[in-house]
């Protein structure tokens, strides 16, 4: 860890922020004004949604690729054989997480009926986006691949793998939990509603940094946690 403060700070990684939320403006802009009879400005449309999301993470991943290209490939063969030496705890990890969901799903039940959610607001919106089977490939795409690789670059490697080089790992570490929690409950209608994504965001940092900041690491268990919630929405919708 020390070797790891030592080093400076990538601080144009910084940007990616502001690719991440002038992309979003821009590429819906762009799709609405392309098809405005299809899609009405005035309504979030899911298929919008999954497109901006493609060209914005595109963007971003893509962005940090030049950033860092140098010795790019090398390093990226480097993390995934560090990833596969590192399975066993990688999955042990996801495990546990999905223990404490299910504990936490219980504890949830136990509450005052005020308190109690049946699924988060963010969980309902992601539910939308299943309606029409003919774009379920690039739900697959958007929510399994890209999602986690744009989420995974900006609030493990750009907050905590570069910033923590400044500020301390562990203490970029908890504002990694908190923001990515906190990003996923915008039009939350309980408060109660973030604490599932502290508890994801803990699981990904943690592994994060534990692995030696490894993005392969914490890329794959939020490629994990997302699949296997893609497979039960299928599940559920053929029930």
């Amino acid at each position: 860890m020390n070797q790891h403060k030592t080093l400076r700070p990538a601080w144009r990684d910084l940007l990616a922020f502001v690719i991440y939320y002038i992309s979003a403006i821009v590429f819906s802009s762009i799709i609405y004004s392309i098809h405005p009879v299809m899609f009405n400005y005035n309504i979030e449309h899911p298929k919008v949604f999954l497109l901006t999301s493609v060209c914005m993470s595109l963007s971003v991943i893509a962005f940090l690729m030049w950033s860092h290209r140098k010795h790019l490939k090398t390093k990226i063969f480097q993390r995934l054989r560090e990833l596969q030496s590192q399975m066993k705890l990688v999955l042990f990890a996801y495990i546990l997480y999905v223990v404490v969901s299910i504990v936490m799903s219980i504890a949830f039940k136990l509450l005052p009926k005020s308190w109690q959610f049946d699924t988060t607001v963010n969980q309902k919106g992601i539910v939308e986006l299943f309606q029409d089977k003919a774009w379920l490939p690039l739900v697959f795409i958007v929510l399994v691949i890209l999602v986690p690789i744009t989420e995974e670059l900006l609030f493990r490697h750009v907050i905590i793998g570069e910033l923590g080089k400044k500020f301390g790992v562990w203490v970029m570490g908890g504002i990694s939990v908190v923001t990515f929690a906190m990003l996923h409950v915008t039009n939350a209608q309980s408060p109660l509603e973030v604490i599932p994504y502290l508890v994801m965001a803990a699981l990904f940092v943690i592994m994060y940094i534990r692995t030696n900041c490894n993005i392969a690491v914490s890329i794959f268990l939020h490629m994990l946690v997302n699949a296997v919630s893609f497979v039960g929405v299928i599940i559920q919708n053929l029930a």
